[in-house]
C-alpha cells in the first residue's frame, strides 16, 4: 500500500483529504502537517505521494521544487485555487504531477493518485481548459521573449527599469554613463515596440523578463 503525506495550513483541508483517503482505502496516510516556505516537516523516505495545498502561497514554484528536493522520488499532487490558474501552471512547470482544487471530489483525488503512481499526469477536468490556455499563453510569451534576444546589458537595464530607477540611478548601479543608459533604453523601446519606459516595463513583466 502506497504512503501519502498531506501538507496544508488549513485544518479542515487536511482532515478532508484524510477522510477522502480513508474512504478510498488504497493509500496509507503517513502524516498530515502544516508547513511554511522555510519549514517543511520531516517526511519518511517511503512516502510515495505528497499532497500539497498551495492556496495562499506566494511562491508555488519554489515550494514545489523544495518539496521535490525533500522527497525526490515522491509524486506531488498540488491543490490550487480554482481561480489561480497561473499558480497551477507554475506548479506543473516546477514538477507537480497533478493539479486539483478545493472543489475536487473524492473520486478525482483517487484518480489523480492512480495516475501519478502509474507515471502519468492529471489535471482536474473543471479547470483543465483554463490551465491549458494559460500554458499556451505562457509558451507564446516564452517564444516571444526568446525572439527579442536581449543582451546581458539590455536585460540588466530592464531589471532596473522594473524597479523604477532613473537613467542616472541605473548608470550608477551598472557603472556606465547616463547617456549610455539612455542609448539602451532607446534600443529596448525598439525591441519591445514600446512608446515609453512604462511600456517597456509592462512588456517585460508580461514576458517574465
Amino acid at each position: 500500500m502506497a504512503k501519502a503525506f498531506i501538507l496544508s495550513n488549513q485544518t479542515f483541508v487536511r482532515e478532508g483529504i484524510k477522510g477522502f483517503l480513508k474512504e478510498a482505502g488504497e493509500i496509507e496516510i503517513a502524516g498530515a502537517e502544516s508547513y511554511s516556505q522555510s519549514d517543511v516537516p520531516a517526511i519518511d523516505k517511503d512516502v510515495e505521494i505528497l499532497i500539497v495545498d498551495l492556496c495562499a502561497q506566494q511562491d508555488p514554484t519554489g515550494l514545489v521544487k523544495k518539496m521535490r528536493r525533500v522527497r525526490e522520488d515522491a509524486k506531488v499532487i498540488a491543490i490550487c485555487s480554482a481561480y489561480a490558474t497561473e499558480n497551477a501552471v507554475k506548479a506543473l512547470d516546477s514538477g507537480a504531477a497533478a493539479i486539483l482544487t478545493h472543489e475536487c471530489r473524492a473520486d478525482e483525488l483517487t484518480i489523480a493518485i492512480k495516475k501519478v503512481r502509474a507515471g502519468d499526469n492529471f489535471v482536474q477536468p473543471d479547470i483543465a481548459m483554463e490551465i491549458f490556455k494559460e500554458m499556451r499563453a505562457k509558451e507564446a510569451n516564452r517564444a516571444e521573449a526568446e525572439k527579442l534576444r536581449l543582451t546581458v546589458r539590455e536585460a540588466q537595464v530592464v531589471r532596473h527599469l522594473k524597479l523604477g530607477k532613473t537613467n542616472r540611478q541605473i548608470g550608477e548601479c551598472l557603472d556606465i554613463s547616463e547617456k549610455t543608459v539612455k542609448y539602451y533604453v532607446g534600443i529596448l523601446k525598439d525591441k519591445f515596440s514600446a512608446a515609453n519606459r512604462l511600456e517597456i516595463v509592462l512588456h517585460a513583466q508580461r514576458l517574465s523578463i
